[in-house]
């Protein structure tokens, strides 16, 4: 049955998380929809360090206010750490992931952490959308897992940052930078860097722990009116 977890963040202090498992899907999911969360259960139903180490860099970056106004998408969200970190810095944040029950998980969360400028939407990267929005930051934890969904992920971000928006992702590396780079480019510039990894809590041990923070900003043209469109 689901759980709540509690996540000490800088700055924002205590942050309680809905973890949901396979016994909490609802009886009036469809079976064919049921197969998909059984599969699932194993990557949605806890804290992702990494996902901690996104929301440690946004509240570095954001801390206040400094998302106040933005439109923040999360896709593959999760039990949506990020999200609900940019959510308490001012953001609107839209909590997107192809298991609903994750996404009722969410809102069980937002609504511990009195989070309401918010929604959720299913999303399946490697489905065609029709955005109804566009947003200025697009955040993703854990979502570069496999070589062959990184076009779909590609994809998304073409077809839901504003323009001059950009996507930031955070994971150990698991496919290579190389791999990352030949995904994107062409479409996105890509800057990398190495963050601090303090989730799960533990004893010091002398070696700080890193993972990768992937920044992709669409590539933009500006017409001699001032406006700006990605060039994705």
């Amino acid at each position: 049955m689901s759980r709540v977890q509690v996540v000490t963040l800088s700055q924002i202090g205590d942050v309680s998380i809905v973890c949901k498992t396979k016994r909490d899907i609802s009886v009036e999911t469809p079976l064919d929809k049921r197969d998909d969360e059984s599969l699932g259960w194993g990557y949605w139903d806890r804290i992702w360090p990494s996902s901690v180490a996104l929301s440690e860099y946004l509240i570095h970056q954001f801390f206040p206010t400094k998302l106040a106004g933005a439109k923040v998408l999360e896709i593959g969200c999760g039990t949506g750490v990020p999200g609900v970190v940019a959510a308490q810095l001012g953001a609107f944040i839209m909590f997107s992931d192809m298991v609903p029950v994750a996404l009722e998980a969410v809102k069980e969360t937002c609504r511990l952490n009195h989070i309401s400028d918010f929604d959720t939407c299913t999303l399946d990267w490697s489905e065609a959308i029709e955005p109804k929005e566009r947003y200025d930051l697009v955040l993703g934890c854990e979502v570069f897992y496999d070589e062959a969904i990184l076009g779909d992920i590609s994809y998304v971000l073409e077809q839901v940052l504003a323009p001059g928006g950009k996507g930031l992702f955070c994971d150990p590396n698991r496919l290579g930078l190389d791999t990352i780079e030949l995904a994107f480019q062409g479409k996105f510039n890509l800057a990398v860097e190495k963050i601090p990894l303090n989730w799960p809590p533990r004893k010091e041990s002398g070696v700080q722990k890193m993972v990768y923070l992937y920044e992709l900003t669409a590539r933009v043209i500006r017409h001699p009116d001032g406006t700006i469109v990605n060039l994705a």
